[in-house]
């Protein structure tokens, strides 16, 4: 790793070698006040995404403690194929992809989730494919989709009517295939007759199952040519082993095998029978530390002799019940990384609910030190939560209370099935801790076709007397119970999240239905509505915010748009979002409600190299400029385990045992660290540059310069400011590819650099694909 000399030096060699450009002068009037920065701006943004929450903030080291994870693979046992994950769109195909004409038959059986199943043929690709879809779009309708490589999403050929798959019941399917002509029966019954006249129809492939948000099974599968050839028959190929649930082992002679006929909570436990040797269950990957002690519990029924370990402890359960009890566990391991569960010979035991946290982390309030710091360092003036799309099927009671009686997530999602382990109390609680604000997002159900409007209303109403209610309120009551009798006195709440698909005119509808009954309950609430996707126009662009403002814009104080930029659009991306911010507030200033502000609710660029720092502080630069709309912000994504598989931009990257910053976070803590509410003008070309100028306790500049060449810069201060002092703090790692990671979490980051004082004159450099800050300290009188 470079020492700070080195840095420093590396980068007079890139300015020296890179050419610079034209000298940039400035002049900055002190006096000249042109607008007051919110610092909430430099806010943020706690979705339950890739295990930000459950597994990473929330101290419980155990993933998966419900089991009700299934693995996230096809297995096969006793002549069925099973996908248990109720995860979207979990595919397995099968077979020759030069086949053209077959039948396909098989047996599927519906044992959880919120769809029915898949039956994939004509498959040449991931992306090329037909399904049949039988129980889709939310277990309403059947129909057939198509699959087109290049096109981003499958796309509804023809519906088949209303239809629902039931749970519990084997269905016959049929699969007839003949040229570009489709027919599909569903227990003997023809639902498609379809032939696809389309230059891209599919010809030749593979046949496949699948699932969307189901656990299903699959038997008696065959394909046959159209005069009854046999072309396969029996199991899938490469099928793995079956295993209990996502991020357990079982190991021994024994059968571990998920039990739903008598959880202790949820739907499933894990059921150990040891008839002739041991049954196991194992999770690795703790980051176990000597000298720490480990506490948690397990819940258990059954009989015979139980240990669990913990890296090299061991500890022995006391007899069991035939009835449910909770056990708890306590370690002092010296080395390890792995937790057991043993039932020995002759036992027959079920297991649920395994937690366990360093004990440290427990007495300090069970959020993991170094993850609360990171976020801590931050200063984020409010803190909005549960989601993002994480909202869409949030049930806010399922995390309250204890968190081994407390319902999970109801489907997979982001890499994960959240336990509820960080439920509103601890969000709350996080608040407090790094002196945020906290901001609910609510669900208005306009994904559930089971519940009412009224119902997700209550729920809402439900939720604000349990935050903000008095003790003695119902829900209030609830809260003190918790532990919790003052009310948290949440002040920010938003209307769901991305309800773009609902339409401008239906979202209205369900804010003016929301926002009254909840404004009734407590007047002193702000209320934050869904916002446009990107900096552009159309029905979810520009439109779509003055379709709000014409609509229900009396009822709102917020609007909430996102933005996400190619990260390769690091220099353009900030400069067309302001252009944005501009026209939307024109528009804003012509509304019925010209008091509407804008809470940019998540942005980014999709990277963690280089480009994400400068994209933040050019976009961070476009807030400060554009204070008189702009009042809140919070990018996404703030944290992020390193074994996610997607959305590689979060500003807090981690695993078990530590967490690097992405640049984004480096240069956003700057920027913070350097805050100042006084938006001063700048008057001369600022050139390449991206550059403010603000006041407090200081004056100071934040620049980017996110151009190839170095860029000299001349301030000059009129009197009324006299310079005493100058620091300056740049983030210049010497290429776009530049990035932290665990094993060298400090590549990026800031170091002290030149600047020169000449009077009420600075000057100082700018190097290629920079961001800085330069701070003036005012000479006492």
């Amino acid at each position: 790793m470079k020492t700070r000399t080195a840095v420093i030096a590396a980068a007079i060699v890139v300015t020296c070698t890179t050419g610079a450009a034209a000298e940039v002068r400035l002049t900055v009037d002190a006096s000249r006040v042109t607008g007051r920065i919110d610092e909430r701006i430099y806010s943020h943004f706690l979705e339950h995404i890739y295990h930000s929450c459950n597994g990473g903030l929330w101290g419980d080291l155990v993933w998966n403690r419900s089991f009700e994870e299934a693995a996230m693979h096809w297995s096969a046992s006793d002549g069925i194929v099973e996908q248990a994950s109720t995860d979207a769109d979990r595919r397995l195909t099968f077979g020759d992809p030069k086949w053209t004409d077959y039948e396909f038959t098989l047996e599927a059986r519906k044992a959880d989730g919120a769809e029915g199943f898949l039956v994939l043929f004509r498959v040449s690709g991931k992306d090329e494919f037909y399904w049949m879809n039988l129980g889709g779009w939310g277990n309403t309708h059947h129909g057939v989709e198509r699959g087109v490589k290049g096109e981003k999403r499958h796309k509804g050929l023809k519906g088949c009517g209303e239809g629902s798959i039931e749970t519990g019941r084997w269905y016959r399917l049929r699969a007839r295939c003949e040229g570009r002509h489709f027919q599909f029966w569903l227990d003997d019954r023809q639902i498609l007759d379809f032939t696809d006249d389309d230059a891209r129809a599919h010809l030749a492939g593979m046949v496949g199952i699948g699932t969307w948000q189901t656990h299903a099974q699959f038997r008696n599968l065959r394909v046959t040519t159209l005069d009854g050839k046999k072309l396969f028959e029996g199991l899938p190929p490469n099928l793995q082993p079956a295993v209990p649930a996502r991020h357990w082992q079982s190991f021994g002679s024994g059968k571990v095998v998920a039990e739903r006929s008598q959880p202790f909570n949820g739907k499933v436990c894990m059921h150990l029978v040891a008839t002739d040797g041991a049954a196991g269950l194992r999770q690795t990957n703790f980051c176990l530390r000597a000298g720490e002690t480990y506490c948690g519990s397990l819940w258990a029924c059954g009989h015979g002799d139980v240990v669990v370990n913990l890296g090299d402890a061991e500890q022995k359960l006391p007899p069991l019940t035939a009835e449910w009890k909770e056990y708890p566990l306590s370690f002092a391991p010296k080395s390890g990384d792995a937790m057991q569960i043993i039932a020995r010979a002759g036992a027959d035991v079920c297991v649920d609910q395994v937690s366990l946290m360093p004990n440290s982390w427990r007495v300090g309030g069970g959020l993991r030190p170094d993850l609360l710091k990171a976020v801590a360092e931050l200063r984020p003036p409010v803190i909005r939560w549960p989601g993002g799309s994480f909202t869409a099927y949030y049930r806010w009671k399922d995390g309250i209370g204890p968190q081994s009686k407390r319902g999970s997530y109801p489907r997979a999602m982001w890499d994960d099935l959240d336990s509820n382990n960080f439920g509103t109390d601890e969000f709350i609680q996080l608040c407090r801790k790094v002196g945020a604000e906290p901001l609910i997002v609510i669900n208005v159900g306009h994904r559930d076709r089971t519940a009412t409007r009224a119902d997700y209303i209550q729920e809402a109403l439900d939720w604000l007397e349990y935050c903000n209610g008095p003790a003695t309120s119902k829900w209030g009551k609830v809260r003190a119970v918790n532990g919790h009798p003052e009310p948290y006195r949440v002040k920010y709440w938003e209307i769901d999240n991305e309800t773009w698909g609902m339409g401008a005119t239906n979202y209205a509808a369900a804010v003016r239905d929301f926002v009254p009954a909840m404004k009734k309950m407590d007047l002193s609430i702000k209320i934050i509505a869904c916002g446009n996707q990107g900096y552009s126009h159309g029905q979810f662009g520009i439109e779509w915010n003055n379709a709000l403002l014409a609509d229900c814009g009396e009822l709102i104080d917020y609007l909430s748009p996102h933005h996400y930029e190619n990260p390769a659009r690091f220099a353009e991306g900030p400069t067309n979002y302001e252009k944005f911010l501009r026209e939307t507030a024109r528009d804003v200033a012509a509304s019925k409600n010209p008091n509407v502000k804008l809470f940019v609710s998540e942005w980014n660029a999709q990277s963690t190299d280089w480009r994400t720092g400068l994209y933040c502080g050019g976009i961070l630069n476009a807030f400060e400029r554009n204070s008189d709309l702009v009042a809140m912000a919070t990018p996404a994504l703030f944290l992020r385990h390193v074994t996610a598989p997607e959305w590689d931009n979060a500003f807090i990257n981690f695993d078990s045992c530590g967490w690097f910053p992405a640049p984004n976070y480096v240069v956003m803590k700057l920027w913070r660290d350097h805050f100042a509410p006084n938006l001063l003008a700048l008057a001369g070309d600022p050139g390449p540059l991206n550059i403010t100028a603000t006041k407090g306790d200081r004056l100071v500049l934040k620049a980017v310069n996110p151009s190839s060449n170095a860029v000299p810069v001349e301030l000059n201060v009129k009197p009324g400011f006299t310079i005493g002092a100058a620091e300056f703090m740049l983030v210049n790692p010497g290429g776009l590819e530049a990035r932290n990671s665990l094993a060298e979490p400090n590549q990026v980051h800031p170091v002290p650099a030149a600047v020169e004082i000449a009077g009420q004159t600075v000057r100082f450099i700018m190097p290629p694909l920079s961001a800085g800050v330069i701070a003036l300290e005012e000479r006492s009188k």
